[in-house]
């Protein structure tokens, strides 16, 4: 029976089942008169149902019945505490279900201590059917044994005969939740359903079917670990259903379609909620949208509704929440959910068993697919179907002619293999040296009858020979189709770059070639960082690490620079932590060999940036500055490698400023003797030059060295744009420290918009809590507590409660409040947070910043002697610094009062 037979089926019988046997088929010829058959197959359903439920005996059962309704009604927690079960005595009520009770229980025979959870089966006036499935649920517990599934410890009867199950305890949360608190990312909670995925085979492999799989029966231990309960209404594949039970049993919101439908379950069952409780973990959201959070509507939208796309009901109502809980942004989300997730999730949930996956084990397989960057079975393209579809009826026949084809080839390969080979070497390298030669003679002025030539004109003129030098010869063609896009990068011009790693990318493809696959891929990395694209490079980052093997030193380079390439996409989220571990785990990876040692500085340096942001700065110093001894000692170093190291090297230096001065203005000489000075390539290191004299305090001398950093990412054009966001963010709050408020409002006003079109949410925070202290000090205090609570809203899903973000986002809420409402603020919640904000600060390395005195006044005007409070943070305070005016706009509003 199709899904709208059986609606209509159900709503016939719904309609019918209340009135008098006699008059059910005239009703239902009234209601359907056009379907004899279907009038037949209700009528059914209504015998059925009379002969269940006619013969119950209910004089007989009344004294059960009573005794239950008696017990739920007495609500009492404590009516069995203390009883003693076999080796265990009861402690307290921990649950209740349909079969009864759970209670949490302690071993009492002195023997060891030992908590358990125990099942006492209710009392009830279907007792023997409770008392099969009781039976049924201890011999499928006894017979699995996985350590992701709540084990049976004892099992027997009580007094009068109540069966009762010792189970092992698990104290946890439902999965949903515990990934939620602890906010995990897609890939975590992927890893998290694999587990779920390997126990509920560990039951398939034993011929059990769980049949109520749903968030509230698997739990997770405080220590991650997770723990599937409840294989109360399991069935037994090979087992004779009655002897288990005939009823229907489950929960409507996790029921698979054949289960309403009341057919026959199988393992898909089980993958059908397995894609339900994905669909949870992935997008926050259930996959069918009911009126009403009945049974029925549940029932009638699982028979009825596609379900949504993961992608598509993440970002339902905004989607912030189930964003954030995911470290991503609503867009963010929907762009990663969005192919083969979604296909995954919507090929488990399809109506008809046999159209989802075979087995978890399937299910599973396409998720660590997934994982590893790998193509999905569930989105295998229709040529392929086609071709498996004639392979199996054609089986015999495509055997033999594979089995004589393998011949003909082995036989062909021995003979020519060796003398091929030979010559593809000879003419490879005749045909490099030659496209060499052709383009160092086109790089002679003489030649091209002109003596300006660039490296702009070099790289374009050897694009134009590649093919015609090293035709035929596609392994070289795509190794110099690869320097020639490096080249384009290196000159800041990823458009020109792409389509050449393209090409050499499909050639790769063509021959096989998995370290120059994964060598392309690691340049378009490149490219996709340039173009602000960071995020869509973590998966081809995953790509090299599933096809590299880090044991092979021919795979280290390439393995490694994708590791570091990641780092990228990490660091506008805050997870610093995270690149820390992966740099870590990528220097052991490097050989310690000089021939390494520009790889080496490259993921210290990344390290060390990140190790500075987590306030380990002496540890990033220490990591760098013996790389820095050893270079100004070699010969022959490299400009731009130099340039880096010196450039990361000086952000480590944070209470040395005059060296972190003197070696960030090196780095830009280094950078502008191999570029120019009027390179776009060169901004970042201006940009660095220009942030660490704004942090010397030298105001003036910050600001042309900011507003040149910013004319060179306009130069540099889109490629440049984040750079440029941050800049721009950079000039606004330096014109707002030297008083240029209109300036100021101007660059964070355009730092907001580009971050936004950007979607870089650390750049966005940071820019509206800028532009929120300018309006504090301009007294626009609706405006800077817009900015201010926008700031918190974007920043503190990317950062730790306890971090120095959050805490000057809490301090900057409270100073708006004291100076909008002065003395009033100062009520006990406020002091409060005051107090907590001075005392963090106070064992901050930022102790002693503008900041942290700004946060010490605050919490100073809770006490007796406000106007002590002033003069002593007046004092405090640098003269020129920008938190001298909001002093004066808090003590304005304090006086009025």
């Amino acid at each position: 029976m199709d899904a709208n037979r059986w609606r209509l089926t159900r709503e016939l019988f719904e309609a019918v089942v209340d009135l008098p046997r006699a008059r059910w088929e005239s009703r239902l010829a009234e209601l359907c008169p056009d379907d004899a058959a279907l009038r037949e197959e209700v009528l059914g359903l209504l015998r059925a149902d009379a002969d269940a439920t006619g013969g119950t005996a209910i004089a007989q059962h009344a004294p059960n019945v009573v005794a239950e309704l008696a017990e739920h009604l007495s609500e009492d927690p404590t009516v069995h505490a203390g009883l003693a079960l076999g080796p265990f005595r009861l402690v307290r009520e921990i649950g209740r279900g349909g079969m009864g009770a759970v209670w949490l229980a302690d071993r009492a025979d002195g023997q060891f201590e030992q908590a358990v959870a125990i099942k006492l089966v209710r009392g009830g006036w279907d007792r023997a059917e409770d008392i099969a499935r009781f039976r049924a649920e201890r011999q499928i517990l006894a017979g699995l044994s996985h350590p992701n599934i709540a084990h049976l410890v004892d099992g027997g009867m009580g007094e009068g005969g109540r069966p009762w199950l010792a189970l092992e305890y698990v104290d946890g949360v439902d999965l949903g939740r515990w990934c939620d608190k602890h906010r995990l990312d897609l890939a975590d909670r992927q890893r998290l359903f694999l587990t779920v995925c390997d126990a509920v085979q560990h039951a398939h492999q034993r011929l059990v079917v769980h049949r109520d799989l749903k968030p509230s029966n698997i739990l997770v231990r405080a220590d991650g670990v997770v723990k599937l309960l409840d294989f109360g209404i399991a069935k037994l594949i090979d087992a004779d259903d009655a002897q288990v039970s005939a009823t229907r049993v489950f929960t409507p919101e996790y029921a698979a379609p054949e289960q309403v439908r009341g057919e026959t379950v199988t393992t898909s069952v089980d993958v059908y909620a397995l894609g339900l409780l994905l669909y949870e973990l992935l997008s926050g959201q259930r996959p069918y949208k009911v009126e009403n959070s009945t049974p029925a509507a549940y029932e009638r939208a699982i028979l009825d509704q596609e379900p949504t796309r993961p992608s598509v009901a993440a970002t339902r109502d905004g989607g912030g929440m189930s964003a954030a809980n995911r470290h991503l942004t609503p867009a963010r989300l929907r762009r990663e959910l969005r192919g083969d997730l979604d296909a995954i999730v919507l090929k488990a949930l399809r109506k008809q068993p046999t159209d989802r996956y075979a087995s978890v084990a399937d299910l599973a397989a396409d998720v660590r697919r997934h994982l590893a960057r790998q193509p999905v079975h569930a989105r295998r393209g229709n040529f392929r179907y086609r071709a498996t579809r004639f392979l199996q009826r054609h089986a015999l026949a495509a055997a033999l002619s594979a089995v004589a084809v393998l011949a003909l080839v082995a036989g062909l390969g021995v003979a020519l293999w060796q003398a091929q080979v030979a010559r593809n070497e000879r003419d490879t390298a005749r045909q490099a040296l030659a496209f060499m030669r052709t383009l160092f003679t086109n790089a002679d002025p003489g030649q091209k009858q002109r003596g300006d030539l660039t490296a702009r004109d070099l790289v374009d003129e050897g694009v134009r020979s590649v093919r015609r030098a090293l035709a035929g010869q596609d392994a070289a063609r795509a190794d110099m189709l690869l320097a020639m896009g490096s080249a384009y990068l290196g000159l800041g011009l990823p458009d020109e770059a792409q389509p050449l790693l393209d090409e050499a990318g499909a050639i790769a493809q063509r021959l096989g070639d998995t370290l120059l696959v994964a060598r392309i891929l690691d340049e378009t990395c490149s490219v996709l960082q340039y173009r602000n694209r960071a995020d869509d490079c973590v998966p081809l980052v995953d790509r090299i690490e599933a096809m590299l093997d880090p044991s092979d030193p021919e795979h280290v380079e390439t393995l490694v620079r994708a590791i570091d390439h990641r780092s990228t996409a990490h660091a506008p989220r805050n997870r610093h932590d995270a690149i820390v571990a992966d740099s870590r785990r990528a220097l052991a990876l490097i050989p310690a060999t000089a021939d390494y040692d520009r790889l080496r500085a490259d993921v210290t340096g990344t390290m060390a940036f990140s190790l500075v942001r987590l306030n380990r700065a002496a540890e990033a110093e220490a990591a760098l500055r013996p790389l820095v001894d050893a270079l100004r000692k070699a010969q022959n170093v490299e400009p731009r490698w130099l340039a880096d190291v010196l450039d990361n090297f000086a952000s480590t230096l944070t209470t040395k400023t005059d060296e972190a001065l003197a070696l960030n203005a090196e780095a830009v000489r280094l950078m502008e003797s191999v570029y120019g000075a009027d390179s776009p390539v060169i901004a970042g290191k201006v940009s660095n030059y220009g942030v660490a004299l704004y942090k010397a305090n030298r105001y003036t001398d910050a600001l042309p060295v900011i507003e040149r950093s910013i004319a060179l990412n306009r130069a540099g054009g889109t490629p440049r744009a984040t750079s440029l966001a941050n800049a721009l963010g950079n000039l606004g709050a330096l014109h707002f420290q030297l008083g240029h408020d209109d300036a100021s409002r101007a660059a964070l006003n355009e730092a907001i918009e580009l971050s936004e079109a950007l979607q870089r949410p650390l750049d966005i925070g940071r820019a509206l809590r800028w532009r929120a202290n300018l309006s504090l000090a301009q007294a626009r205090y609706a405006d800077a507590r817009a900015d201010a609570q926008r700031a918190t809203s974007v920043l503190a899903p990317l950062n730790k409660p306890e971090s120095i973000t959050v805490l000057r986002g809490r301090a900057l809420n409270l100073a708006i409040d004291y100076a909008e409402r002065g003395s009033a603020a100062r009520t006990d919640a406020a002091c409060a947070e005051a107090q907590g904000i001075a005392a963090r600060f106070a064992a901050l390395p930022e102790a002693g910043t503008p900041e942290a005195r700004l946060a010490t006044l605050l919490h100073a005007l809770c006490g007796a002697a406000p106007a002590e409070a002033f003069k002593t943070a007046y004092a405090a305070l640098p003269p020129d610094d920008f938190r001298q005016r909001q002093v004066r706009r808090i003590e304005a509003a304090w006086r009025t009062d």
